[in-house]
Order: C-alpha cells, then sequence, then structure tokens
C-alpha cells in the first residue's frame, strides 16, 4: 500500500517516511507541490501526507482542496500537518476536505494511529 508524503522539510520527509513504512506503507516522497499534483496524474496512493512546509506556489491545503476535486482522489485520505490549527486554518481545512488535521511536532501516536486505521479500512475493502 502507497502513501505519499509532500514536504520540503528533509527531516519531516524522513521522519514521516519511517513511520510510515513501520505501519506498512510503501512510501513516495517529494518537496515540491506542483510535482506531487504531477505525480498524481498517474498514480493513486492509499494515503496523502501534506506538510505545511510544501515547496512552490501551493500551500499544502490548496494542494489538498486541488487533490480532492479530482474523481478518483477525492477518497483517498489526506492529512496535513500544521505549526498551529487556529480556527482560520481549521476552517480552510475543512473547505480543503482535509480528512486530518494535525498540529507539529506529532506527539502521541495521533498520525501513527490514523495511518494504521488507514491500512485497516484499505485492506477490509
Amino acid at each position: 500500500m502507497e502513501a505519499l508524503v509532500v514536504s520540503a522539510n528533509t527531516t519531516m520527509r524522513a521522519y514521516l517516511e519511517v513511520t510510515l513504512e513501520a505501519e506498512g506503507f510503501q512510501t513516495t516522497s517529494m518537496a515540491d507541490g506542483a510535482q506531487a499534483l504531477r505525480y498524481l496524474k498517474e498514480h493513486t496512493p492509499a494515503l496523502i501526507v501534506l506538510d505545511e512546509e510544501v515547496k512552490g506556489e501551493l500551500s499544502a491545503l490548496d494542494l489538498a482542496w486541488r487533490i480532492k476535486r479530482v474523481r478518483r482522489l477525492k477518497d483517498v485520505p489526506v492529512v496535513v500537518l500544521v505549526g498551529s490549527a487556529d480556527q482560520r486554518t481549521q476552517v480552510a481545512a475543512q473547505m480543503a476536505r482535509v480528512d486530518k488535521l494535525l498540529v507539529k511536532p506529532l506527539v502521541g501516536g495521533e498520525f501513527r494511529a490514523f495511518a494504521r486505521r488507514t491500512i485497516e479500512m484499505k485492506t477490509r475493502h
């Protein structure tokens, strides 16, 4: 099962890769939002993780918004990692149809648990 990780922060990208691989995902990672959109034209991962630190003109929430409007990708869970989840960010995430908004630093295993639930749901279908 594949997960796409998009983050300009190499440390965060590595952490997400290791965490997802420990949960059974194969990961594809990149730093640039436009590159991610190009990749998604031909691939349908089981999970997409977007860090707020994305290279290029698109923010993580803009990228999520575009992904969720593609019929083939609309049901793929999208997680967005942010530094703070103020009300404005939460509303923007809802409008972009983000499945899970997580505040960094990632603590308490919430990200790992979400990844695990994603695998469980995908293997049931």
